[in-house]
C-alpha cells in the first residue's frame, strides 16, 4: 500500500492522528491509575499459583515473536535500520521470556532447567528488562537510513544477533552465576535487588525520553512510548514488593504482558486496515480493468462497424454513380414526358441511396471533419429520412415543426447528422415497448438576439429516472442489455455539440417522456469567393479531347457519353498504364481519372503526368469512391487537383471540366 505521496503506508511511516494520540494517552493514564491504586497493597502475599508463570510467559513469548516477525516483514519492504533494531529487540525479549520460563525454580525442576541456580531467574529478568529498553533507545536515536545488504541477509543477522545475545545472557547467568552478586534470598529480594531494579528502570526511562525527543513521531513511536510507560510501571512495582508471589510481583508480570500486546495489537489492527484497503483497491482495480476491457471491446466493435459500413458504402458508390449518370442522360434524351418523369423518379431514388450511403459514412465516423454552411432543417429531414422505415414499421409518428427562417450554421454536417440520428434512434428504442400512440416531435427555432438556434427532440416514451439521467452523457454508460449498446452515443453527441460551441441538455420525468434540447451558435463561415457552380460556364472554343481513366467500364461509358454530348471528343482507358501509352500518342486537354485501379492507379498516373507532361498536370480531375483513405486524402490535398467523390453529380463533373478548359 502507498499513501497519496507515493510513500509506503506502515506504522513506522504514518504520523499518528489525534484520535490515536488520545487513545495512547488514555492507556497511560489507566496504567498510572492502576499502579497508584495497587501501591498500598504491593506487599500483600497472594500465594504461589503454579500455572501462572507458564501461561503468562508462553503468551509473552508468542506475542513478542509475532511482533518481531511483523516488524521484519515491514523491514523487508522498507529496509530501515531502525526497524531492524526494533525487530531484534522484540526477538530478544521473546527468547529471554522463553529462557526465563525454563529457568524458573520449581516449575520444571527444583532449581530450573539449563543448569540454573538460585540467582539465574532473577538475573535473566534484569538482562531481559534492561536489554529491551536499551535496543529501543538505539532505535530512537538512529537516523532514517536503509540497509544496503540483502533483506534476507539482514533478517538472518537480526535473528542470529538477538538469539546470540539471549544465549550469552543465559550462559552468564548459569555457568557464570558464581561471578554475579546475589539478588534473591529464597523468594525474597536482597538489598542489591533494588539497585538492579533502579538500573533497569532508568534504562526504560531513558528509552522513553529518547522516543519523546525524536520528531516527528510515527504511530509506531507513539505506541512504543506507551510500551515503555507500561514497563516503567511494571518494573516500578519492584520498588514496592518484598519478593515473589505478592501482589506487586503478579501485577508487574501483568504489566509485562499488556506491554507486549500494545504494539502487536496496533500492528495487527493496522495490517487489517491495510488488507481491507488493499482488498478495496483490488476490487476497484478489477472494476477498472473490466471497464477498460469493455471499453476496448466496444471500441473495437465501433471500429469494426465503421470499417464494415465504409466498405459497404464504397462498394455501393460505383453502381450508384452509374445509375445516377444514366438517369441524367436518360432525362436529356427522353423523347416523351413520361419517360423523363420515370427517369426523374429513378434519379430521386438513387439520390436518396446516395444520401443514405453518405449517412452511413457519417455514422461510422469515416468522414473527415470539415465545416461548411449547413441547414439545420435539412439535417433534421435527412436524419428522419434515414430512420423513416424503422419508425414507420413500429408505428412511430414523427412530427416536424421547423422554423423556415432558421439561419444557416457553419458546422460539420456529418457530425450534426450523427447527433440527430443517435437521439432519434434512442427515442425510437425507448418507445418500442410502449403502448400506442408513439410520437416523436422535432422542433427548430432561432433567437436572433443571442445568435443561437435551438432544436428540441421530444418522445412519448417511459422517461428517464433521475439517477440514470445524471449519468447518460458518461462514456460507456448504457442501460441497454449486453450486446445492444456501446454507451458511446450520447457521450459523442455531447462532445460534438460542445465542439461546435453549443450545449445539450435533457429533461425527463418517468412516465412523461423525454426531451433533448440542443443549442448551437450561429457562426459565420470564412468568406469565400463566389463561384459559378449554379450557372453553366461558357462553352470552350474549338474541339477539346478528354481522356477518361477508370477500370469501371460502365462509369467510364457514362462519362464519355456525357462529354460527347457536350461537343468534346472523349476516350476511355481502363488503367493508368494504358492511359500513359495513349498520352504518348495523342494530345489530350483534360484527364478525368479514378484513383484506385489495377496495373497503375490514379496517384501514380498523376506523378507520371507531372513528370512527363507537366502542362497537363493542372488539367487532371479525380473521381473516386475511396476518399476515406488517409494517404489518398493527403495526396489529393497536396496535388491541388480537383476531385469529386462517387457517386458524383454528372452535371458537377461537366461544370468542373468547363472551368478547367476556360481557366
Amino acid at each position: 500500500m502507498q499513501s497519496g505521496t507515493g510513500n509506503p503506508v506502515f506504522l513506522s511511516t504514518l504520523p499518528p492522528e489525534r484520535r490515536e494520540r488520545r487513545l495512547a494517552l488514555g492507556v497511560i493514564i489507566v496504567s498510572a491509575a492502576t499502579f497508584l491504586c495497587s501501591a498500598p497493597f504491593a506487599k500483600v502475599p497472594l500465594g504461589h499459583v503454579p500455572a501462572f508463570i507458564p501461561i503468562y510467559q508462553s503468551a509473552l513469548t508468542v506475542n513478542d515473536f509475532v511482533t518481531a516477525i511483523i516488524l521484519l516483514g515491514q523491514f523487508a519492504i522498507l529496509r530501515s535500520r531502525r526497524l531492524a533494531i526494533l525487530a531484534s529487540a522484540y526477538f530478544f525479549t521473546a527468547c529471554m521470556a522463553m529462557i526465563h520460563l525454563t529457568s524458573f525454580p520449581g516449575l520444571f525442576s527444583p532449581t530450573g532447567l539449563l543448569g540454573a541456580g538460585p540467582q539465574t531467574t532473577a538475573w535473566l529478568y534484569m538482562f531481559w528488562h534492561g536489554g529491551f529498553p536499551l535496543l529501543v533507545a538505539v532505535y530512537a536515536v538512529l537516523p532514517n537510513a536503509t540497509v544496503r545488504v540483502s533483506p534476507r541477509i539482514a533478517i538472518l543477522c537480526v535473528i542470529i544477533g538477538a538469539a546470540g545475545a539471549a544465549a550469552g545472557c543465559t550462559v552468564l547467568t548459569t555457568a557464570g552465576q558464581h561471578v554475579l552478586p546475589s539478588l534473591m534470598d529464597g523468594t525474597h529480594y536482597t538489598s542489591l535487588m533494588i539497585k538492579a531494579i533502579a538500573t533497569v528502570w532508568s534504562l526504560s526511562l531513558l528509552a522513553l525520553g529518547m522516543l519523546w525527543r525524536r520528531r516527528p513521531h510515527s504511530i509506531l513511536d507513539l505506541w512504543l512510548m506507551v510500551v515503555m510507560c507500561a514497563w516503567l510501571f511494571g518494573i516500578g512495582q519492584g520498588f514496592l514488593n518484598a519478593g515473589r508471589f505478592d501482589l506487586a510481583w503478579y501485577w508487574a508480570r501483568i504489566y509485562d504482558l499488556l506491554a507486549s500486546c500494545f504494539v502487536l495489537a496496533v500492528l495487527l489492527l493496522e495490517n487489517g486496515k491495510l488488507y481491507f484497503q488493499l482488498d478495496r483497491q483490488n476490487r476497484s482495480l478489477e472494476e477498472t480493468v473490466l471497464e477498460r476491457t469493455e471499453r476496448l471491446l466496444q471500441s473495437e466493435k465501433v471500429a469494426t462497424m465503421g470499417s464494415l459500413l465504409a466498405g459497404v458504402a464504397h462498394e455501393l458508390n460505383n453502381p450508384l454513380a452509374v445509375v445516377l449518370g444514366q438517369c441524367h442522360l436518360l432525362r436529356e434524351t427522353a423523347a416523351d414526358p413520361k419517360t423523363a418523369e420515370r427517369a426523374e423518379k429513378i434519379s430521386a431514388a438513387a439520390d436518396r441511396c446516395r444520401r443514405i450511403v453518405k449517412n452511413f459514412l457519417s455514422l461510422a465516423r469515416q468522414q473527415a471533419k470539415e465545416r461548411n454552411v449547413i441547414s439545420l432543417n435539412l439535417a433534421v429531414t435527412e436524419a428522419v429520412e434515414l430512420l423513416a422505415y424503422e419508425l414507420r414499421t413500429d408505428n412511430v409518428e414523427v412530427s416536424l415543426a421547423l422554423d423556415e427562417d432558421l439561419p444557416v450554421l457553419w458546422a460539420d454536417g456529418h457530425q450534426l447528422h450523427q447527433v440527430l440520428v443517435n437521439i432519434v434512434a434512442n427515442a425510437h428504442q425507448a418507445m418500442r415497448r410502449q403502448p400506442e400512440p408513439r410520437q416523436i416531435s422535432i422542433t427548430t427555432r432561432s433567437n436572433p438576439s443571442r445568435d443561437q438556434v435551438y432544436l428540441a427532440i421530444t418522445d412519448s416514451g417511459p422517461g428517464i429516472p433521475p439517477e440514470i439521467r445524471a449519468r447518460i452523457f458518461e462514456p460507456f454508460f448504457t442501460t441497454k442489455p449486453a450486446g445492444e449498446g456501446t454507451g458511446l452515443g450520447l457521450s459523442l453527441c455531447r462532445d460534438i455539440i460542445e465542439e461546435h460551441g453549443g450545449s445539450i441538455t435533457v429533461e425527463s420525468d418517468p412516465g412523461r417522456g423525454t426531451t433533448f434540447q440542443l443549442a448551437l451558435p450561429v457562426l459565420r463561415g470564412p468568406a469565400v469567393e463566389a463561384t459559378r457552380d449554379a450557372e453553366e460556364a461558357p462553352a470552350p472554343a474549338g474541339s477539346k479531347t478528354i481522356l477518361v481513366v477508370d477500370d469501371e467500364t460502365e462509369i467510364a461509358t457514362v462519362l464519355v457519353e456525357a462529354f460527347e454530348r457536350d461537343g468534346y471528343r472523349a476516350e476511355a482507358s481502363p488503367n493508368g498504364a494504358d492511359a500513359l501509352r495513349r498520352l504518348e500518342r495523342t494530345r489530350y486537354d483534360i484527364v478525368v481519372s479514378d484513383t484506385k485501379m489495377p496495373v497503375m492507379d490514379g496517384m501514380d498516373l498523376y506523378r507520371e503526368i507531372a513528370h512527363r507532361f507537366p502542362a497537363l498536370r493542372r488539367r487532371v480531375i479525380f473521381v473516386t469512391g475511396d476518399v476515406l483513405d488517409a494517404e489518398k486524402r493527403r495526396f489529393l490535398e497536396s496535388s491541388g487537383a480537383p476531385f469529386l467523390a462517387k457517386p458524383f453529380d454528372l452535371g458537377e463533373v461537366r461544370r468542373m471540366v468547363r472551368r478547367l478548359l476556360v481557366a
